[in-house]
């Protein structure tokens, strides 16, 4: 025991008492203990602010994407009333024409009976008519019988053409239904192609000015490149210079014939829709003249009636 007490003590030059080595051990378990304790509560807070993000996240994508859904519900519903407003005003546009047309009818109507009633000459012409027909010793009941028979003979003339104007209107009423649902779906139709071709247009002038923005921008920088290369002409030799300043060129010849074509395709869209708002004119005309043939021929009817 003796030597091996002084082994060990000749080996380790400090030695340390037994309770004061258990002591320093604890202490060094007990700092360990302590740092790792740190490092959890650590990770356990940043894995908490990393959860708190994911749902504000979340949340927020979420609120996104009901605001996305809200403002395409918005746009359609602006489509909705654009279209529905251009229709409006087309229609009242025909109805207006229509109407200042059947006014004018009228007011031509209205002068052309007072002067048939002014017309001096066509009621002596009718009082001599009648005055030829009457007897010449005087009213008799013979002359009384002839004009309530011819009375009653006009009275059921009248009455038929009545029937026949009543059928005739009918007919026209009929008929201006049908027109009416034919220009109803003819103005719906074009305001929905105008409409289109509106946004098509409106598409291709945004990504007329993108590429013209990206075109100059290219252009600026194939120009400085131009010009860096004229400066580096000197130094260099000049086949490889001409190659790069050709490149160059052919790149810009490139841009430009792009925009070109792009004004050429905008033109087109233009026309097009000239050519739609024309062609939906011309059959609105069409249908309105078809109305007023109509209303003509009623009124030349009832004119036959009255004469």
């Amino acid at each position: 025991m003796l030597k091996r007490f002084t082994s060990k003590r000749t080996n380790d030059p400090n030695p340390v008492p037994p309770g004061i080595l258990d002591a320093a051990g604890q202490d060094s378990l007990a700092g360990e203990d302590g740092t790792v304790t740190d490092e959890v509560s650590a990770r356990d807070a940043l894995e908490d602010q990393v959860r708190e993000r994911d749902a504000n996240l979340s949340e927020l994508q979420k609120k996104r994407s009901e605001k996305e859904k809200e403002l395409d519900g918005l746009k359609k519903e602006l489509e909705a009333e654009k279209l529905k407003q251009m229709q409006n005003e087309i229609l009242h546009q025909l109805e207006k024409d229509r109407l200042e047309r059947q006014t004018r009818a009228m007011e031509e109507r209205l002068e052309a009976l007072e002067r048939d009633m002014q017309d001096k000459e066509a009621i002596q012409e009718y009082a001599n008519l009648i005055k030829s027909v009457a007897p010449e010793n005087g009213v008799d009941s013979q002359y009384v019988m002839k004009l309530q028979a011819q009375l009653a003979k006009a009275v059921k003339k009248m009455d038929a053409t009545t029937h026949q104007m009543a059928l005739v209107e009918e007919s026209c009423n009929e008929v201006l239904e049908s027109l009416k649902t034919e220009i109803t779906e003819v103005v719906e139709e074009r305001c929905r192609n105008e409409f289109e071709l509106r946004k098509q247009l409106e598409l291709l002038k945004e990504q007329k000015e993108d590429m013209q923005s990206n075109y100059e921008t290219q252009i600026r920088k194939n120009q400085e490149e131009l010009e860096r290369l004229k400066l580096r002409a000197s130094g260099e030799a000049a086949d490889n210079i001409q190659e790069q300043m050709e490149e160059t060129e052919n790149r810009l010849m490139q841009l430009r014939r792009i925009n070109a074509d792009q004004d050429v395709t905008i033109q087109q869209l233009n026309e097009t829709l000239e050519n739609i708002e024309r062609n939906s004119n011309t059959a609105n005309e069409n249908s309105d003249e078809s109305k007023m043939n109509g209303t003509t021929s009623a009124d030349d009817a009832e004119r036959e009636n009255g004469d």
